[in-house]
């Protein structure tokens, strides 16, 4: 009760301070210059349209949005746009994005595509970075394969940050909220001269942790993370034109709050377990764009280089027995190039062609150390069983405490790919359109693999009175290629009443490469182990079946409407979708110890549904947007050889993700006054699956945050709360060992922020 009392107290100081700063407004009629999401007027070197022509589903989050939402990384964006799902699983490493019920939660290679001024980020482990100086957030839903490759799958998240040719300044802001949340930041673009700028930033952020751990009392989401990014620009000539820029970051971070889950009641306790879990990385990413603008045709050049150093360390049990823990170090290095061609006219027939190449290299040291509690569970209770029942002559007695099992993987994966795209503007008469598209795209991928433990045991043999001892080593090491091509094709058509407004119908295939369980080690090593065990079975050297899955495929038919059913005051779009997908890669747990995780390939599942936006103007200071997506997602085809989950939801798939607005923004300038502004922001998701059986869910649940804040002079005060209602839901559920866990959202929090600009 007492809780409920601060939280409507909170909120009547924040109307309070509406009403008395709308008191000190003037009657300034001035005429506000709005920009909508959704609509506005941008190119992209890949695109012959403009963004909001273009014949697809397209969602656009400007710099108000992203900054006022609260959305300072990718994890922010989720259910913000119609059918667009992150759920947080607890740290940095694993960033999976959904849309459509597309998307990929154990797989290094997304099954949605990330860029950032045109850069690909091509491994997940990448993707959670923090936002600086952002301008606004394209979301292109369905397959983009045909201009954007295999990891367009599901489609396109493009983070747009600011030209440094854009209004010179700088902008300091420091936010504070509960549990310990700090950020400072800050960001800087000069103009040098009229033909070179360049754009400054850096943050600072910590969080106190929203959870603790119940066994040793510290937060078990804790940490900070700091970076900075530097922009340059330079008109070389008339038509020529080059930017160059680059970011760090670091990040430290306990991580993985997982508390049991109770099937039962559906209760969800607080993280209780022993060994560390956190993660540690290092990420920097350098690019370079050269641009010729010619008068009917534009050149882009896109070279990047990405570098990312981690750490992860995991209680893999995630209970207070010490049973197994993993530490796993990566050193990724990623390099992409493309070139791209494009028309520039306003002739009938447009095009837009492409090549492109990346060559990605990342060293993997995975061991994993099993615990007295382990030994016991995975090896001295085996060996009980198999001598009971007659299947090992000899009781074994395992004398280790503890067990480790090293593992380095080196894999190596290099493609390229060639791309052409035509649009016939006029097709039979004006207004109707024709997009033809196809990509060819090849990828090789490379494994060399290092795996292995000791085990020491002792046992009786009749007629010897001491007991004898001996060392079971196994090992697997070797090499393992494969390679895979794939065709891309694209076609839409379209009809355009006005600029404004279209009404369309895209067929795409979609395409995701395959890839190594290099998770799977732990049990290829321990079944190795057991064969080497008297009277054990051999053991099969040949380990391709287990270590690797083949590609994805899918096909996205939709068809959608958007445009202004009244001028300036209701725009509408609203779109429904249909994908076949085939080979869909999903996580089982591998052997008989259920211990190790195997990407696997199901038969075939479909998503169909639709999506709607709106935005309504009622007032020149009052908007209202709302947005609802529906994915319909079931699996028409798949086993484990256990069980069979055909006509099962599939899971991690949101059936509603719902999203509302009321934002109400007033001009005053009066004396050093400038601007109020306040916002109500509603966001829903459910019913979620998270198993193939579907017996564990999370029902729809809603949030709801409220933010406020006023322009005086160069200084912009905001207050915020999130969650207000303090709803309690589950963002992630797993099981590991025959226990379930999951990861509670963020409860509510409230804090405050100075933004000065100059």
């Amino acid at each position: 009760m007492k809780t409920t009392l601060k939280r409507v107290s909170l909120l009547s100081l924040f109307i309070s301070g509406t009403l008395l700063t709308a008191s000190a407004q003037n009657k300034d009629t001035t005429i506000k210059n709005y920009v909508i999401e959704g609509v506005t007027i941008i190119t992209t070197p890949k695109e012959t349209y403009f963004l909001n022509q273009l014949p697809a589903s397209t969602s656009i989050l400007n710099a108000t949005e992203v900054e006022s939402g609260g959305k300072n990384s990718i994890k922010g964006l989720s259910g913000a746009v119609p059918n667009l799902f992150i759920p947080d699983y607890g740290s940095k490493i694993t960033s999976a994005i959904y849309i459509r019920g597309i998307g990929s939660r154990f797989s290094p290679s997304p099954s949605i595509g990330l860029y950032e001024d045109n850069i690909p980020f091509i491994d997940k482990s990448a993707f959670d970075f923090e936002f600086l100086d952002v301008e606004r957030v394209e979301i292109l839903r369905g397959p983009q394969g045909t201009l954007y490759g295999r990891n367009a799958l599901g489609g396109i998240v493009h983070i747009r940050t600011r030209s440094p040719f854009s209004t010179p300044g700088t902008e300091i802001s420091f936010d504070a909220g509960t549990y310990g949340q700090y950020k400072g930041s800050f960001i800087t673009r000069n103009r040098l001269s009229e033909r070179l700028a360049f754009s400054l930033g850096g943050f600072y952020k910590r969080d106190g942790g929203f959870f603790t751990n119940d066994y040793t009392g510290i937060s078990s989401d804790q940490g900070y993370s700091a970076g900075g990014r530097l922009r340059l620009a330079y008109n070389i000539a008339k038509n020529w034109k080059i930017e160059a820029s680059g970011q760090i970051e670091q990040n430290d971070q306990n991580a993985y709050p997982y508390g049991a889950y109770n099937k039962s009641n559906g209760k969800t306790l607080n993280p209780s377990y022993n060994d560390t879990s956190s993660y540690k990385r290092f990420l920097n990413t350098a690019s370079l764009v050269v641009t010729h603008n010619a008068p009917k045709w534009r050149l882009n050049l896109i070279s990047a280089y990405q570098n990312l150093s981690d750490t992860m360390r995991l209680d893999q049990d995630f209970t207070a027995g010490q049973i197994y823990t993993m530490r796993q170090s990566q050193r990724l290095r990623n390099f992409t190039q493309e070139a791209i061609f494009k028309s520039e006219n306003t002739k009938n027939y447009q095009f837009v062609s492409g090549v492109s190449g990346f060559y990605q290299s990342n060293f993997t040291d995975a061991p994993v150390n099993f615990g007295k509690d382990g030994v016991k569970r995975f090896f001295q209770d085996t060996f009980d069983r198999l001598f009971q029942t007659g299947v090992m002559p000899f009781q074994m007695n395992v004398t280790d405490n503890e067990i480790p099992v090293y593992g380095e993987y080196d894999q190596k994966s290099w493609g390229f790919a060639a791309f052409h795209q035509v649009n016939l503007k006029r097709l039979i008469f004006d207004g109707l359109s024709l997009t033809l598209g196809l990509r060819y795209e090849y990828e090789h991928q490379r494994l060399e693999y290092l795996s292995g433990m000791n085990m020491n045991l002792t046992f009786n043999r009749p007629g010897v009175p001491k007991p004898i001892a001996m060392q079971i080593p196994a090992e697997t090491n070797g090499t393992h290629s494969q390679s895979f091509g794939q065709l891309l094709p694209k076609v839409s058509l379209q009809y355009s009443g006005s600029e404004n407004m279209k009404l369309f119908y895209t067929s795409a295939r979609g395409y995701k490469a395959g890839g190594y369980n290099i998770q799977m080690f732990s049990d290829i090593v321990q079944a190795k182990a057991m064969s080497g065990m008297p009277g054990g079975a051999e053991e099969d050297d040949d380990v391709s079946e287990v270590i690797t899955y083949r590609p994805e495929y899918n096909w996205n038919h939709e068809i959608g409407f958007s445009g202004w059913l009244i001028p300036e005051k209701l725009n509408l779009n609203a779109s429904i979708f249909y994908i076949d997908s085939r080979d869909q890669q999903v996580v089982q747990f591998a052997g008989a110890t259920g211990f190790g995780r195997v990407a696997k390939n199901a038969g075939s599942s479909f998503s169909t549904g639709g999506e709607i936006s709106a935005l309504i103007r009622l007032t020149k200071e009052l908007e209202v947007s709302a947005n609802w997506g529906y994915t319909y997602s079931k699996f028409t085809e798949y086993t484990d050889n256990q069980n069979d989950y055909t006509g099962k939801f599939v899971p991690f798939v949101p059936r509603n993700t719902l999203n509302a607005n009321i934002v109400y923004t007033k001009e005053i300038n009066r004396g050093e006054f400038k601007e109020f502004s306040a916002a109500v922001r509603y966001n829903g998701a459910g019913k979620i699956y998270w198993t193939e059986k579907n017996d564990v869910n999370q029902p729809f649940y809603s949030t709801i945050d409220i933010e406020g804040s006023v322009k005086i002079s160069i200084f912009d005060f905001s207050v915020w709360m999130r969650n207000f209602t303090d709803c309690r839901y589950n963002t992630f559920y797993f099981e590991t060992l025959g226990n379930g866990f999951a990861q509670l959202g963020r409860p509510f929090n409230v804090g405050a922020g100075v933004k000065m600009k100059f």
